[in-house]
């Protein structure tokens, strides 16, 4: 509710003081009904998941729910998701609809929560409820939470301030995303940089999630280009347009194939996913495809702009381009972690530019870019980070 509350005003200029009273007023009412709720006991075998408010089934805590589940011990995996989101849930984990009422219910009697988004409102956790925060970026390019200085909304920085308080344990997967929690989003817990969960996937069976890929959308036996551009602070999309004819003729002469983009928004921009394009047979809409980690496996090549995606597919070593038209302001508005000239990504703020990147691409001068990145930022990418993180829970579990 207060996602579209901040949607509208962002459109219409209504005061972020009128929805800060929303918030607080929603807030207030949230903690009520969790302190009502207290008369169901808490059930020591249940974990609770949940990634971008319900409206995806992936990112981190997935791959940790997988693990859980794939270990058969006597837990109940509970996920709560928007009863739009359309996916496969495996059996043995309950699908639950992501309303308030369900929300507060699970979250109050589960033993152990799971979620990849800091900007829930009016949580109250009990003593012998343990709280793991995924998050869903990485060492990212664009800034986030307290980074932003007066740049982040004051309703924001009391979503993440509160959570901080009451998140027991984050994951990391570098030195540098380590410091982000900490600076960012003021969290002074225990954080353990296992790796992502979602990136053990990049180490794993590839050919079964290519094979997913292609009977879902249609690329077998195609050459995928992936454009996943990130969301604008007023939520615009006339910045992320590409000449996609264009793209996949520059793709085909320099890597040679048959190519297809696969578009793939922000969560915050699906409800513009279908007016944002003319789809085709050679341009794919992605958006609804929940498992944004099975694309970046899928792809042959990543486009995006300051989305942390980037920093995920690079793990592979594939081949990266960023197309930031928008870049100048951009920065004004939101401001990056790194300057573009210090990331191995070739950078265009056109089509003419993004052309003569690819045909330009030198693997090798990017592969050596790419190593002093991880080296700069401390990466720990093992593929091993789910088992870790699904170890602390069990043992958890165990002793209390």
């Amino acid at each position: 509710m207060i996602d579209s509350i901040k949607r509208f005003a962002v459109k219409n200029k209504v005061t972020y003081m009128v929805i800060y009273i929303c918030y607080l007023l929603y807030g207030i009412c949230v903690s009520l009904f969790f302190l009502c709720m207290r008369i169901f006991p808490v059930d020591d075998k249940k974990i609770v998941f949940a990634s971008s408010k319900g409206r995806r089934y992936g990112d981190n805590p997935m791959y940790i729910s997988n693990e859980l589940l794939n270990r058969k011990k006597d837990y109940k995996l509970v996920w709560l998701l928007n009863k739009n989101v359309e996916e496969e849930i495996p059996e043995g984990v309950k699908r639950v609809d992501y309303t308030l009422k369900n929300i507060i219910y699970e979250l109050v009697t589960a033993k152990v929560w799971v979620d990849s988004n800091m900007k829930e409102s009016g949580l109250l956790k009990r003593k012998k409820q343990l709280y793991i925060q995924t998050w869903h970026g990485s060492y990212g390019l664009k800034k986030v939470a307290g980074d932003l200085g007066n740049k982040l909304p004051l309703i924001d920085k009391r979503y993440y301030k509160y959570n901080a308080k009451k998140t027991d344990l984050m994951i990391s997967n570098s030195k540098r995303t380590t410091e982000i929690y900490r600076n960012a989003f003021w969290y002074y817990g225990e954080v353990l940089e296992y790796g992502s969960p979602r990136n053990d996937i990049f180490f794993r069976n590839t050919e079964y999630v290519r094979s997913k890929v292609d009977k879902s959308l249609g690329t077998a036996g195609k050459c995928i280009v992936l454009y996943a551009p990130t969301f604008r602070n007023d939520y615009r999309t006339d910045d992320l347009k590409l000449d996609y004819g264009r793209l996949l003729k520059t793709l085909s002469d320099k890597f040679d194939g048959e190519w297809v983009v696969l578009v793939r928004l922000h969560p915050n921009n699906i409800s513009d996913a279908e007016g944002f394009i003319k789809y085709t047979d050679k341009i794919i809409n992605a958006t609804n495809y929940n498992i944004m980690q099975e694309l970046l496996v899928a792809a042959d090549v990543l486009i995006t702009d300051y989305s942390s995606c980037m920093f995920d597919f690079v793990t592979t070593g594939k081949k990266c381009f960023i197309y930031a038209s928008d870049l100048e302001r951009y920065n004004h508005e939101r401001g990056n972690y790194f300057r573009m000239d210090e990331l191995p990504f070739p950078l265009a703020q056109n089509n003419d530019e993004l052309e003569k990147n690819i045909k330009n691409f030198n693997q090798n001068k990017y592969a050596v870019e790419v190593k002093k990145l991880f080296d700069f930022v401390g990466l720990n990418e093992t593929g091993h980070a789910s088992e870790k993180v699904a170890d602390y829970i069990e043992k958890w579990m165990d002793e209390k």
